[in-house]
C-alpha cells in the first residue's frame, strides 16, 4: 500500500464557514419569526429580492467553505497530487508524470500548478494560507519535482518550479562541454 500525505485546511478556515453558516441561520430565522408574527412584514424590506438573494448567497458559500473543509486541501501520493481549492466546485486530481511546473510568488501565499490535459496545458491555485502544515506541503512538492528532474528559476518575484524541455538540455549540455 502507498503512502498517502495529508494536507488539512487550518482550523480558522472551518470556522470561519461555520461562522458564515450561524449568520445565515439567524437571518433566516429572524425573518422567518418576523413573518410569523407580522404577516405584513412580506411588503416591507423582508419582500425584497436582494434580501433573499443574500441570505442565499450566505448559506451557499457558508456551507461550500464549511463541508469543503471536511476533506484535505492536498493530498499526494506515489501517483497523483489532488488539490481541493476552495474556490474549484471540484477537487484537481495532477499526475506526476503530467505536472509542467509550479509558480509561487517569493514570501507570497499563491502557488499555481501547471499540468497537462488531453485538451492542452490547464492550472490550478492554491492559496497557502490555508494549507495547515505550509512548509511541509512546500517542501514535499519541491523534494518531488526535483527528483523528476524539474530545476528552479526567479523572475522578478515569482519562483517557477519547470522541467527544461529537450532543446534547453541538449543547449545547457553543449555549454557544460564548452567549459
Amino acid at each position: 500500500m502507498e503512502d498517502r500525505l495529508l494536507f488539512s485546511f487550518r482550523p480558522w478556515v472551518r470556522r470561519a464557514g461555520l461562522s458564515i453558516v450561524l449568520v445565515a441561520l439567524a437571518a433566516t430565522v429572524a425573518i422567518v419569526a418576523l413573518l410569523t408574527f407580522d404577516p405584513q412584514a412580506r411588503y416591507g424590506w423582508v419582500g425584497e429580492r436582494a434580501v433573499w438573494v443574500y441570505i442565499a448567497t450566505l448559506w451557499i458559500g457558508g456551507l461550500k467553505v464549511w463541508l469543503g473543509t471536511m476533506r484535505a486541501v492536498a493530498e499526494a501520493d506515489d501517483r497523483a497530487l489532488v488539490l481541493r481549492p476552495l474556490h474549484n466546485l471540484r477537487a484537481r486530481k495532477i499526475a506526476w508524470n503530467a505536472m509542467r511546473g509550479t509558480e509561487q510568488m517569493t514570501g507570497g501565499d499563491r502557488l499555481i500548478v501547471y499540468y497537462d490535459m488531453p485538451r492542452g496545458m490547464r492550472f490550478a491555485a492554491l492559496n497557502l494560507n490555508l494549507v495547515k502544515g505550509r512548509r511541509e506541503f512546500l517542501t514535499m512538492l519541491d523534494s518531488r519535482l526535483r527528483a523528476m528532474g524539474f530545476s528552479e528559476k526567479f523572475a522578478g518575484r515569482s519562483r517557477y518550479l519547470s522541467r527544461l524541455d529537450a532543446h534547453q538540455r541538449d543547449g545547457n549540455e553543449s555549454e557544460r562541454d564548452q567549459k
